[in-house]
C-alpha cells in the first residue's frame, strides 16, 4: 500500500534529520526516549496483516464503485494498530529500510511512534506524538513532539519535520481516475478511521 510505505519513507526522513542533530547531542541522541515508556505492547499476527490486506482491498474496491455509479456516499477505512503494526513489522523484515523496530500507538485523538534505526554504525532512537486533520481535502499530519534520543527538538525543528511528513504522505496519496476527497481522519483508542467521498477524473 502506497500511504504506508510513505509513512515508512518519512519515518526515515526523520532519521536522517536525527543523524544531522548528533553534533548538537550524540550521546542523548542514542539514548531511548522516554516516550518509549508509554508505548504499550501489540498484539502481532499473520491474521491481522491479511486483515489489513482485506480492508484495504475492500475499501480500494467500494471506492471504485461508488466513483462509477455516480454517488455521493461515504466511503470509510478503520484500521486497528494490530493490523497496522503487523503491517510495519512485515516492511521491517523485507530489510529494504535500516529500521529495527518501529511501533505505533493509536490513543484518543492522537498517535504515538517510536523507532529505532542504525544507520552504518549510529543508532538512532526517536520518538514522535502527532495527530491527523483534513485540510483542502487532504489529510494533514500536525506533529505535537519530537524526540531524538533523550532530547526534545525545538518548535521550529518540529514544524520543519511537520512539512517534509506531509509532502512526503501527499506524493504517496492514491492517484488515477478516482480522487479521493478526504473529509475526515480521527484517532481513537486502539483505531484509526478514515472518512473519504470520491469523484470522477475527466479523462482526456
Amino acid at each position: 500500500m502506497r500511504v504506508l510505505e510513505g509513512f515508512l519513507m518519512f519515518m526515515g526522513a526523520l532519521a536522517v534529520l536525527a543523524i544531522v542533530a548528533l553534533i548538537v547531542g550524540y550521546v542523548l541522541a542514542i539514548l531511548t526516549p522516554d516516550i518509549r515508556s508509554s508505548i504499550r505492547p501489540v498484539v502481532l499476527s499473520s491474521e491481522a496483516v491479511d486483515s489489513f490486506n482485506k480492508k484495504i482491498g475492500d475499501f480500494r474496491n467500494s471506492l471504485r464503485t461508488a466513483s462509477s455509479n455516480g454517488t455521493a456516499k461515504d466511503v470509510s477505512l478503520s484500521l486497528t494498530e494490530e493490523e497496522v503494526n503487523s503491517m510495519i513489522v512485515m516492511y521491517l523484515a523485507e530489510g529494504t529500510i535500516p529500521a529495527k523496530e518501529i511501533l505505533v500507538n493509536f490513543n484518543d485523538g492522537f498517535l504515538i511512534i517510536y523507532s529505532a534505526w542504525n544507520f552504518t554504525g549510529f543508532p538512532i532512537k526517536t520518538g514522535a506524538m502527532g495527530s491527523f486533520d483534513v485540510e483542502n481535502k487532504k489529510p494533514k499530519f500536525i506533529l505535537s513532539n519530537f524526540f531524538l534520543g533523550k532530547l526534545p527538538l525545538p518548535s521550529g525543528v518540529n514544524s520543519s519535520i511537520q512539512d517534509l511528513i506531509n509532502v512526503i504522505m501527499h506524493l504517496n496519496l492514491p492517484t488515477g481516475d478516482i480522487k479521493i476527497n478526504y473529509k475526515e481522519i480521527t484517532i481513537s483508542e486502539g483505531m484509526l478511521k478514515i472518512v473519504t467521498s470520491v469523484e470522477q477524473v475527466a479523462r482526456q
